[in-house]
């Protein structure tokens, strides 16, 4: 179990396989693969936010119609009590496409607060918070899954100035607005921009490609130093072969050997405490470092739970709270040389 204790930090490791790893792929280009890449990769599961499969057999998926269903689905694949068995039967979640999803949560808190626009809400100073949280809050939950996720995205121009320059120009960016959008961009250890090939002299369709670094045309980039920095056929076996050969490749220049997911899930676990082992284990601090230092036990716990709240009337709510107030007292116990 990870405790988190700066002297003995965990050291970081690469995870091997698509678990755990989180791959955005957009185009301002139809038709060109973006769908049929991801259905092509490991134990897929296809949330159909657009119809995305018309053309393509056997996958399995859920026909999302708003926000809700996503969050009933979500929820199933990121509770405790059914995410392993979810594993079981799946390895990637395809999420098709992201700016369709955005105006599904956007229309879904316009609907919560009885308004039709977001700009209208809170009294004219608008629901934007509100609707930043709501995504973050559901896709934070996917992205800290441990599923292979596949982000499909149209793209956009958008303006962007250089910082060192003072330049101006357009680049290819995954459409959406920046409050949800960018939440996805910035998670994303693997970003590919996908440019079609046309057809060859005979009238056949080239398969498209894949690029991997960035430039000033369009939005790209990994985390992984040895990944290609584009795929001349983008398929889902070459884009898993790349993902191979980065982390092996780190593998050689490191010394360190990839793990899997579940092991470093295991590495990083730290103690989920119930509301009641908390208040348990806060107890005996109290009721010993009370006696001689009254001062000191109330100022730690007003600090953390407020004026005039006890411990015993806290809810699971403030689970993270009453962790702060275990610790301060274990503090404080170590300073006075008690020994609980």
């Amino acid at each position: 179990m990870a405790e988190l204790d700066i002297l003995n930090p965990l050291i970081s490791e690469v995870v091997k396989g698509i678990e755990g790893k989180s791959i955005l792929i957009h185009s301002d280009g139809v038709k060109c693969g973006k769908t049929t890449v991801g259905c092509q990769m490991p134990k897929p599961l296809y949330l159909r936010f657009e119809q995305g499969i018309n053309a393509i057999a056997g996958v399995p998926y859920m026909a999302l119609e708003n926000w809700s269903d996503f969050k009933k689905v979500n929820r199933q694949l990121t509770n405790k009590k059914t995410v392993d068995k979810a594993k079981e039967l799946y390895t990637t979640i395809i999420f098709d496409t992201l700016d369709v999803a955005i105006k599904w949560c956007s229309t879904y808190v316009c609907n919560k607060y009885g308004v039709e626009r977001l700009k209208d809400g809170n009294s004219g100073y608008g629901l934007w918070q509100e609707y930043a949280d709501e995504w973050f809050g559901e896709i934070q939950k996917l992205l800290n899954s441990g599923f292979g996720l596949y982000f499909i995205s149209h793209s956009e121009s958008r303006k962007i100035t250089d910082g060192v320059t003072g330049e101006e120009y357009e680049m290819m960016v995954p459409k959406g607005d920046k409050r949800t959008v960018d939440l996805v961009v910035e998670a994303a250890d693997i970003i590919g921009y996908v440019k079609p090939n046309g057809v060859d002299d005979e009238g056949n369709i080239i398969k498209s490609s894949c690029y991997f670094a960035q430039t000033k045309e369009y939005k790209a980039g990994t985390r992984f130093p040895y990944f290609p920095k584009m795929l001349k056929e983008f398929s889902a076996e070459n884009l898993q072969k790349a993902l191979e050969y980065a982390i092996e490749k780190e593998e050689q220049e490191n010394g360190a050997k990839a793990i899997s997911f579940e092991t470093n899930k295991e590495k990083e676990e730290k103690k989920e405490w119930t509301h009641e082992e908390i208040v348990n284990a806060i107890k005996p601090y109290i009721e010993t470092l009370f006696k001689d230092y009254p001062e000191e036990v109330s100022d730690i716990v007003s600090h953390n739970l407020g004026m005039d709240v006890k411990v015993s009337e806290t809810t699971k709510k403030q689970i993270p709270q009453l962790e702060m107030v275990l610790f301060d007292l274990q503090e404080l116990a170590e300073e006075k040389g008690v020994f609980i």
